[in-house]
């Protein structure tokens, strides 16, 4: 990029259109199997965490919260936490009832920002943050208000993400093979987008 990273799209559209917000979601699990793979848990990804430069490549940032992973095989029990770390709107049940959890807490918080993405705002947030809380612990995955208008595609990520027990949820490399994923947009199909970001933040 020439022109740096720029407010985070989200803040200017609230909602964006799905071809979009798949190229962003890929791009957010890319980043997170990266991190994954080199034993680090996010534990924080959500909308206000995802930043794009004017070329439309997206920054995962902001690693307050981040926690690093045992590589060795042998301490792999070592790898599980629970210190309840992130923003509720976007944290997996497991984190919220103080249970032992690993990597997987990024997939659930990666299907509630791609949800974010389409709807304009996580589920639950005209809820307070603890009754959101207490919904996501108690229910798993959230009911989703587009559910029924969005792409079957786009369901059955959402259900791999956000199953309620841990093991059931896809690693970002077996999500990167999602047929979701496989048609993205173009960066210079959205650059119009990023244009019309940048003219916002400007005024």
């Amino acid at each position: 990029s020439t022109g740096g990273f720029i407010v985070n799209i989200l803040v200017c559209f609230k909602a964006l259109e799905e071809p979009v917000f798949r190229r962003y979601t890929k791009q957010v699990l890319e980043g997170v199997e990266y991190i994954h793979g080199r034993g680090v848990i996010h534990r924080d990804i959500k909308g206000g965490n995802i930043m794009v430069d004017q070329d439309g490549v997206i920054k995962l940032i902001d690693f307050g919260c981040a926690k690093r992973l045992s590589l060795d095989p042998c301490l792999s029990h070592k790898n599980l936490f629970k210190s309840m770390r992130g923003t509720p709107y976007w944290m997996a049940p497991e984190v919220i009832k103080s249970e032992r959890y690993g990597k997987e807490v990024d997939i659930w918080s990666l299907g509630i920002m791609a949800v974010e993405m389409q709807d304009g705002q996580p589920p639950y947030m005209k809820e307070t943050p603890m009754r959101a809380m207490y919904l996501i612990a108690a229910r798993g995955k959230p009911e989703i208000k587009s559910w029924s208008s969005i792409s079957p595609d786009f369901r059955d990520l959402l259900n791999s993400c956000l199953a309620f027990l841990p093991k059931e949820r896809k690693s970002a490399e077996a999500l990167l093979s999602h047929p979701f994923l496989s048609r993205t947009t173009s960066l210079s199909s959205i650059k119009q987008n990023i244009d019309a970001a940048r003219r916002k933040k400007a005024g």
